[in-house]
């Protein structure tokens, strides 16, 4: 569900005042069961169970005021909160039936993680025109932070001996606290009629756990303008991000968790550069192509054997800090008038990591592709109208899939012989998983098209719209998860089952046709 509310009163020419607020949550949950005989006497069933749900809470105030006619001025309060819980388990159950009544055993385990971020933030931002030539920007801000890093549970119940044995546990690293401190000044200047310099100057304070970070921050952009039609920019930007994304690319879920800068942990810091060029076709479409190229440190990620369930130390120790380094080329081809209008964008990319310093190697310091890494991007959107009453709206994207690390290869264990008398001359048999390295599994390739079409109609007090929308419109099966199962075949030769591990995904979202309506006054 989502709740919007937004409220605005106007006191005067000079002064206007915002209220505006946002709920929301999502959730998403599946079962998977997998049956199996190993032979006439012994069947067994594996259930996998996953649930996770997420949501953002907001609320912010907003002074609106005009101090000169030079200088303008917004004084914005706010308070932010997202909180995430992932809960994974399986359950087991096998049945003897060479004893009468058949003797089941049953065990479940489940493991949950709960995270969280919930920030109180203070800031003035102003904008000022001294003259045509100058357009000046400048602000302060301050946040409170309170990071729920990771609190972890583990619930595990079994019978195999005759008797039911339960664990039930909460495992959770401290809240952490931060203070974020942000002042900035940016200067957009008209040189010449062909020069335009964008400068500024950016500088942030950060203090968790009795220790300060500083970072001054530069920018600068330079647009030059060839004729009235074509254009040329070029940018440098140094960033600093005291929040650091942390992905677990062991499991194929969208399991990321948005963690501090600590004393152990530093910021994130980045240097980005980036040119284009800027074309306008005979007043028909703008066309643009820009290249960039941007270099990461104090990148994090998960040790490797390391999750973020099921360990009782905190997040901390579980990640390792390194390097990373992104460059593309982005074109856009887009019109903006006339009754059809839309654009077509498209994207190549290439996003690494690589983490060789001694004692923090992953993929043994050779370089991997990050779990976002997507090499082709593609977005067409085309809006036509065909008159003031009725519109057409058509999408269709394409996006190169994401990366996970997953077993592709299987070796069998030594034969363990079981100790349960029920099952006496019995082995346990056991496949072992070759990880030849760190994201080196790719999801199938994301692409869908939607399509709407709105009829408008002028009433006494207002605007009426029907909108008839379908999403996903050929019903592709895009990739939500993936997943190790096991497809059994009867062997004749042999009298016996024989299981196949093969890798399953999970789709979300078929063919959704939907229908809407609007009233606006």
């Amino acid at each position: 569900y989502y709740l919007n509310a937004k409220i605005s009163r106007k006191f005067s020419d000079r002064d206007k005042l915002f209220f505006s607020a946002y709920k929301g949550d999502d959730a998403v949950y599946a079962k998977y069961r997998t049956s199996y005989a190993q032979h006439a006497n012994k069947e067994d069933s594996e259930w996998m169970k996953m649930g996770w749900d997420w949501g953002n809470t907001l609320a912010a105030l907003r002074w609106n005021h005009l101090v000169t006619n030079k200088l303008f001025m917004n004084i914005t309060g706010s308070y932010t909160k997202y909180r995430s819980l992932m809960n994974v388990g399986y359950e087991t159950e096998s049945t003897n039936k060479q004893v009468s009544p058949p003797k089941k055993i049953n065990s479940e385990m489940k493991m949950g993680y709960r995270s969280g971020i919930a920030d109180w933030s203070l800031r003035a931002d102003f904008d000022y025109s001294p003259g045509a030539a100058h357009s000046i920007k400048f602000g302060t801000s301050y946040t409170y932070h309170t990071f729920h890093p990771d609190v972890s549970s583990i619930y595990a119940k079994g019978n195999e001996s005759g008797m039911e044995v339960k664990i039930d546990t909460v495992i959770g690293s401290s809240n952490i606290y931060a203070h974020e401190t942000i002042t900035y000044l940016e200067d957009n200047i008209t040189v010449t009629d062909w020069l335009k310099v964008n400068g500024g100057l950016h500088f942030s304070t950060y203090h968790v756990q009795n220790k300060n970070y500083t970072s001054l921050e530069p920018r600068l952009g330079i647009r030059l303008l060839a004729n009235d039609m074509l254009s040329f920019k070029a940018g440098y930007a140094q960033m600093s991000q005291y929040i650091h994304l942390l992905s677990n690319n062991s499991i194929s879920l969208p399991t990321d968790l948005w963690v501090p800068a600590t004393r152990r942990i530093e910021p994130m810091k980045s240097h980005q550069y980036a040119v284009g060029a800027f074309y306008n076709l005979n007043n028909m479409l703008d066309l643009s192509l820009e290249g960039y190229y941007k270099t990461m440190s104090n990148l994090i990620e998960y040790k490797d054997g390391a999750s973020f369930m099921g360990s009782s130390s905190g997040w901390e120790e579980k990640v390792v800090s390194g390097k990373g380094w992104s460059y593309g080329v982005e074109f856009l081809a887009q019109r903006s008038f006339g009754n059809t209008t839309g654009w077509l964008g498209y994207t190549w990319s290439k996003t690494e990591r690589q983490f060789d310093r001694p004692g923090e190697e992953l993929n043994y310091g050779h370089v991997f592709p990050a779990k976002y890494d997507r090499r082709h991007d593609i977005s067409l959107i085309v809006t036509h109208k065909f008159s003031e009453k009725i519109d057409l709206s058509g999408t269709w994207v394409f996006a190169t899939g994401n990366t996970a690390t997953l077993g592709m290869h299987e070796y069998k264990a030594a034969d363990i012989p079981q100790q349960n008398s029920s099952y006496s001359g019995e082995y346990y048999q056991y496949d072992l998983t070759h990880i030849s390295s760190r994201n080196n599994y790719r999801f199938n390739n994301y692409h869908r098209a939607d399509i709407g079409v709105n009829f408008h109609k002028k009433k006494k007090r207002g605007i009426r719209t029907w909108n008839i929308s379908v999403y996903n419109l050929y019903n592709q099966k895009n990739p939500f998860m993936v997943y190790s199962s096991s497809d059994d075949n009867y062997n004749t030769n042999t009298g016996a089952y024989e299981a196949k591990r093969v890798f399953k995904q999970v789709t979300l979202f078929p063919i959704i046709p939907s229908v809407s309506y609007s009233f606006k006054f």
